[in-house]
């Protein structure tokens, strides 16, 4: 029993390699096959028609079967294809698309820029008139430029045109005295400062006048009027005064500057000095002055100087 039990055993250890060889074949026909199906279906899903066996004849194992090898060729043929006819179907919309955002680009740009035209008093040039439609963008852009410089030199004369109250100075009184000045400069601040002194050098040539109408009724009334030196002392106070015009006192009350036309800058001030502080540094100055010390009585005793007075003392600071 135990030599019989032997020899089956050895049969059954032959056997086995037998047994499981067969199925390797089964095995790699079933991949095969579904491999082939596998292809064949997504050649049928592009739309095409797979080869036949009839086509390519079976040699070898699977990666160089020629039937596979020519589904594979034909299925990455196809692929290949179809990603070109889709990259091109894409690029020829994104073409469209873009072609049709230029064009409608190019409307908005031509209708900005004739909307602007008119709006700084100009009629947009026709596109007729310059027979292409790459021309015409190009020429209305130009005009537009050009419309836009002539608006701002018609702008800039506008504002350096003179403000209205230059024309309309205020009347001076007893108590105060109104002067304007204009200058013109390269430099804003600069054209402001010459505006300033103009208007003060006017406002010392009418205080000059004033002045020396007050002094000559003022000596007249004293009975002074043969004295020469007494005239001279008098004459020298008055000119301290009109200089210090331009120092201390005087208020600006309106002023405009405006860029002009061909560069720089004008200024317009209108200036305000209350006459009553000049009376008072006039009469301060005559009552300091020793070479007049024995006139004052004379003086103090007149209208003139009564008035003067008064004046002074409607100054406030």
């Amino acid at each position: 029993m135990n030599f019989r039990k032997k020899i089956n055993t050895l049969v059954l250890l032959l056997a086995i390699p037998l047994l499981t060889a067969c199925p390797a074949t089964t095995s790699q026909k079933q991949v095969k096959d579904e491999l082939i199906l596998e292809i064949k279906n997504q050649i049928e899903d592009l739309g095409e028609t797979p080869l036949t066996v009839d086509q390519v004849k079976y040699k070898g194992n699977i990666d160089k079967d020629k039937y596979v090898v020519a589904l594979r060729k034909q299925l990455e043929d196809l692929k290949l294809e179809k990603k070109t006819k889709k990259l091109k179907t894409e690029n020829d919309a994104k073409a469209k698309l873009d072609k049709e955002k230029e064009e409608k680009n190019r409307k908005e740009a031509i209708q900005k820029y004739k909307n602007e035209i008119i709006i700084m008093g100009d009629t947009p040039v026709l596109e007729f008139e310059i027979g292409s439609e790459d021309k015409y963008l190009a020429a209305l852009k130009k005009q537009f430029e050009e419309s836009k410089k002539l608006k701002k030199e018609r702008d800039a004369k506008i504002q350096e045109a003179t403000p209205e109250w230059w024309d309309e100075m205020p009347p001076g009184t007893e108590t105060v005295m109104y002067s304007v000045g204009t200058a013109v400069s390269q430099d804003m601040q600069f054209s402001r400062d010459k505006a300033i002194n103009s208007a003060l050098f006017a406002l010392a040539k009418q205080m000059q006048v004033r002045m020396t109408s007050k002094n000559k009724i003022m000596i007249k009334e004293a009975g002074l009027g043969e004295d020469v030196q007494f005239k001279s002392n008098i004459e020298r106070a008055q000119k301290i005064i009109i200089k210090n015009v331009s120092i201390t006192g005087y208020k600006i009350i309106k002023s405009k500057t405006s860029p002009r036309a061909n560069g720089g800058y004008r200024t317009y001030v209108l200036v305000e000095y209350p006459i009553s502080l000049a009376y008072k540094n006039y009469l301060e100055e005559i009552n300091k002055e020793p070479q007049l010390a024995n006139r004052l009585a004379s003086l103090k005793n007149t209208q003139a100087y009564k008035d003067l007075v008064e004046a002074a003392n409607t100054y406030v600071p």
